[in-house]
């Protein structure tokens, strides 16, 4: 007997996907069952061409390639005025060890000095996979998530992005070519359940068919209210960030990448300073604007480390997510080759541990993640 299918709603602006199988067996599998046989490959590669660390220059104006342990500011920063236009206003905030009155005062103002109003969305300067990100609505929220996070560490603020559909762009051009490619488009769906006035929250995810078998992910993020009765009409999102980690569901959108998105991509790339592989995280209109290259808003910037999001569409595979993985680091060791030959020297791979040691520390001490 065949499975109904299962429609899967997402945000203003995107298409609604009939999946026959709302969770792929492969999704949440341990991070070595997709790295083994990166690490494999990567050891061949790394002896053909003399070295392992060549993703590392990839992207030459990223510390480590973006591989581990860069920060957004950082990366936002070496936009030039045209990819600029298209970042989400941001403001980099080094938390004080006390939060005094007067810094709370402060803060506000150069909040609204940087043109960034509540809503905005708050989340660590150096961090990956959403740890941290939170919605901040109020100014309480706001000084409760500035007070529980590690003094001395810098934040994020962001303005919230005028449009809720979600894409993962996943870009890559070679050294000396004059255009690249979008190498993945996956589109990002934010569950949510909407309260009947009968049931719990707890109820109201187990009966969505797709938010249900990623219950554990969002029991966690929302324990205080799961035994709430929803009232009827009332939205409550189960998953803010756009990491697949964290709830969001990824569907493939190859089908919509059109030589007008990629001619935008190219300009945008193009204009950040040392900047050939990653993924760029887009809020946008509707799919027709996107199909245009129009009506986006870049939320973040990834370098090396990226992956390629459509990877995790339940209606994919495991082996498809492999193969897509290992043509993603072909690519690296091939542009840090070319770039190698400019003049780049590859780090130690002591470097890229440290960093990975010191990301690793930090993202245990950060905030819940929205």
């Amino acid at each position: 007997m065949t499975k109904p299918s299962v429609t899967l709603v997402g945000q203003a602006g995107m298409p609604h996907y009939s999946v026959s199988r709302p969770l792929g067996w492969f999704e949440f599998l341990p991070a070595w069952c997709f790295y083994t046989p990166v690490a494999v490959q990567s050891i061949g590669l790394g002896l053909y061409y003399r070295s392992l660390t060549l993703p590392l220059i990839a992207n030459p104006g990223i510390r480590l390639s973006g591989m581990v342990g860069e920060a957004k500011s950082e990366v936002f920063a070496q936009a030039g005025d045209t990819a600029q236009r298209y970042i989400a206003a941001y403001w980099r905030w080094t938390r004080p060890n006390a939060i005094t009155p007067s810094i709370k005062k402060t803060l506000l103002a150069e909040l609204a000095k940087a043109g960034i109003a509540m809503p905005l969305v708050a989340k660590p300067d150096k961090g990956c996979r959403g740890a941290g990100v939170q919605r901040i609505d109020t100014e309480k929220k706001l000084f409760a998530y500035i007070s529980t996070f590690p003094p001395d560490r810098d934040i994020i603020f962001q303005a919230l992005a005028p449009y809720d559909a979600e894409a993962g762009v996943f870009y890559i051009r070679y050294p000396g070519e004059e255009s690249g490619h979008i190498f993945s488009l996956g589109l990002k769906y934010l569950p949510a359940v909407i309260g009947d006035g009968k049931h719990t929250l707890a109820a109201l995810i187990q009966h969505h068919d797709a938010a249900s078998v990623r219950g554990h992910l969002y029991h966690q993020r929302h324990h205080h209210q799961l035994d709430d009765v929803i009232p009827a009409g009332v939205r409550i999102p189960l998953a803010f960030s756009g990491s697949h980690c964290r709830g969001a569901i990824f569907k493939d959108g190859a089908a919509w990448v059109t030589p007008a998105l990629t001619a935008k991509m190219d300009t945008i790339a193009k204009d950040i300073d040392g900047f050939y592989f990653g993924r760029f995280d887009i809020k946008f209109r509707d799919m027709a604007s996107l199909k245009k290259g129009e009506a986006l808003c870049i939320v973040e910037i990834n370098g090396a480390s990226s992956e390629p999001a459509h990877i995790w569409d339940s209606e994919g595979s495991y082996f498809q997510a492999i193969s897509a993985l290992l043509h993603q680091y072909r690519h690296l060791y091939h542009i840090g080759a070319r770039l190698r030959l400019q003049g780049h020297k590859p780090p130690s791979v002591f470097a890229l541990l440290r960093a990975w040691y010191q990301e690793r520390r930090w993202m245990k001490q950060y905030p819940e993640t929205d």
